[in-house]
């Protein structure tokens, strides 16, 4: 480790010879082999193979499943538990986002067990393990977002999304991976390493909730709990083919977190769930939203529930589209996947109207709007988040982001940027880095004036909105599918399609539609009707980030005015209803279940990814899930 990490080596040797015989000891509790003839292991302990059995089983049920298993007593809490630990370690060896086990796990399982036992009562999360972003308080753990300046100063409070979901019989046993101070999509860091996704180990998970999905995409968890404050929940989602769904800021309130960015501008810190249908989120977000329990621990929250979510096949709704918000184009597959959907709603009956981002405010085109997105990111310019950085070692994916926050710090720099690189750079290189480059509050009058004008522009977005008579917008979730490790860092303008509904405060949720298709990639090297290039260095960078993406999960974005979180599910299944959907990945837990791979035309990472997980194809997953529901309505007949 040499002087790598200065006056925090010490700290940072403790905790990872802590976290390495936590891992351990976890390892040895979950193995089967150590849990024959344990009283606690339902259906089954009189050897190994037995107890696998039963874990497979659970592991291939769906979120609903489960909790329905767990409420009628063919599982109890330790068995599902001790399922999902020794799968999730298995995940972590490959694909690292783990960042730390809860201990406290086992002994939450067997309080459960055992209070149902005298009591009869269980909670309506009755033994679902979940993992944790670690940017979410539990007290006596560290949130070191990857600073090792944050470790050993363990928090004295457990932020109440967690506490409320425990409280519902849930249990946390897991913390996630998260980029170096939060504000990035690519999950790596010193301290903890870079996690994989799971469908091409050569990429990203996206970020910053990366590890979250990561985990809950390979099936190491039944859900996970996530922030999103420039798309830290959607990036993720569109990257791994999971569901989410940002509310608005208020409609789920959540203190005790490492927000990324205290004393942010306009811009609404969410909080939400990873799931795997949108069922399965609102069955989480209905739990949670409005419940008069989580008021008692989070007053700021809104107390309006959840209401009305289905759809007659009578209702036809308005539902606006676009494909390009004006300031960086997607690629081909992310533009196809809107085409498709709003094609496939239009076949429905759905009224279908162009959104014109050109047409919403003269006073705001696209280019000034991403200019306030990035201002109101750092009001401070950066000052804040250089300081945090300060005394730490940079991540490898990450230090050119970190170098830049830090060099516009000093002031003559910071005026030659602002004056003469990216005057020339907009010229020269990219108009859209000298968008992002150029973003600076003056002073505290230039500071104020970003937010009025955010303000109103907000304003004029939903006056627009209301003039097309629009239900719900559809648009693309990112500008790309999951990256390499290295672009996150050089594409920080892929972050204004999503950080624009944070800076709206709207609520937007992600829905996975189809994979990335052969053509999508060969349209992409089309530089006439596939992905213009423009001259510009930025989009030079996309293009390459997308290249041999075909077969990664790929996502629309479906959003709808401020606390319409119940229209914005609606709409969400009318598009999971009516699109093919993506895969599923399976853990492999007989290697020598093997799919034929051609690993001269298959990416390197896409071939490792193989190796350890099965592709399911969705009808057959919904097939198996028809079969346990069937199993279940006989069982409960009998």
């Amino acid at each position: 480790m040499g002087n790598m990490w200065g006056s925090n080596r010490g700290a940072v040797e403790r905790f990872q010879k802590g976290r390495e015989a936590l891992f351990n000891e976890f390892k040895e509790r979950s193995d089967p082999e150590n849990l024959v003839g344990n009283r606690r292991i339902v259906n089954g302990n009189q050897n190994a193979e037995e107890i696998e059995k039963t874990f497979c089983e659970i592991l291939q049920l769906d979120l609903i499943t489960l909790k329905s298993r767990l409420q009628t007593d063919d599982y109890n809490a330790y068995t599902v538990l001790c399922a999902f630990i020794w799968r999730a370690i298995k995940i972590d060896e490959e694909i690292n986002c783990i960042t730390e086990l809860i201990r406290e796990a086992f002994d939450i399982a067997e309080r459960l067990d055992d209070e149902y036992e005298a009591s009869g009562e269980k909670g309506d999360l009755f033994g679902l393990p979940f993992s944790v972003k670690s940017n979410f308080f539990i007290k006596n753990y560290d949130v070191t977002c990857g600073l090792a300046k944050l470790l050993e100063q363990p928090k004295t409070t457990t932020c109440p999304m967690v506490e409320f979901l425990s409280d519902q019989g849930a249990i946390p046993f897991c913390f996630t991976n998260v980029p170096q101070g939060l504000l990035s999509y690519v999950s790596s860091n010193p301290i903890y390493g870079t996690t994989k996704n799971p469908w091409d180990f050569s990429r990203t998970p996206g970020g910053s909730s990366g590890g979250e999905a990561a985990l809950l995409a390979a099936g190491g968890s039944a859900f996970g709990i996530g922030s999103d404050l420039a798309g830290s929940l959607r990036i993720p989602a569109a990257f791994c083919g999971l569901v989410t769904l940002k509310p608005t800021q208020d409609r789920l309130c959540v203190t005790d977190t490492h927000g990324g960015l205290p004393g942010r501008g306009r811009l609404g810190l969410s909080f939400g769930f990873y799931t795997k249908t949108v069922n399965e989120q609102e069955f989480l977000l209905r739990t949670i939203v409005g419940n008069p329990s989580y008021l008692e621990l989070c007053p700021m929250s809104s107390p309006a529930k959840l209401g009305k979510t289905s759809i007659t096949p009578e209702e036809k709704l308005v539902i606006g589209w676009f494909t390009d918000d004006g300031f960086n184009p997607v690629v081909p597959s992310n533009r196809r996947a809107v085409e498709e959907t709003i094609q496939n709603l239009k076949e429905q009956g759905h009224k279908i109207v162009e959104f014109k981002l050109s047409d919403v405010s003269e006073e705001f085109p696209s280019f000034v709007v991403a200019n306030m997105l990035f201002r109101n990111v750092m009001p401070d310019n950066g000052a804040y988040m250089s300081e945090m950085y300060g005394g730490e070692q940079y991540d490898e994916y990450m230090k050119l982001f970190i170098r830049l926050v830090r060099v516009k710090q000093n002031v003559v720099v910071s005026w030659l940027i602002r004056y003469g690189a990216m005057p020339l750079a907009k010229l020269l290189l990219s108009k859209r880095l000298a968008c992002i480059g150029s973003a600076y509050n003056s002073d505290l009058a230039a500071c104020r004036q970003n937010q009025e004008n955010t303000d109103t522009f907000k304003l004029h977005w939903i006056r627009y909105w209301k003039s097309k008579g629009l239900d719900a917008l559809i648009c693309p979730s990112f500008i790309t599918p999951a990256q390499p490790f290295e672009y996150p860092a050089q594409l920080s303008n892929g972050a204004f399609l999503t950080g624009l509904f944070n800076m709206l405060d709207f609520p937007a949720g992600v829905v996975p539609v189809a994979p990335v298709k052969k053509r999508d990639v060969d349209l992409l090297n089309d530089p006439v009707d596939g992905f213009p290039l423009e001259g510009d260095i930025l989009l030079k960078k996309q293009r390459e980030s997308a290249q041999q993406s075909a077969g990664l999960p790929n996502a629309v974005q479906v959003v709808t005015l401020p606390n319409c979180e119940e229209m914005c599910i609606r709409v969400m299944k009318l598009v999971e209803e009516t699109s093919s959907g993506v895969q599923r990945l399976q853990w492999k837990h007989d290697k020598n279940d093997s799919d034929p791979v051609d690993v001269n035309n298959t990416p390197s990472g896409v071939v490792e990814s193989m190796e350890h997980f099965k592709r399911l194809d969705l009808h057959r997953v919904k097939l198996n899930e028809i079969s346990t529901f069937q199993s279940l309505a006989i069982k409960e007949i009998r």
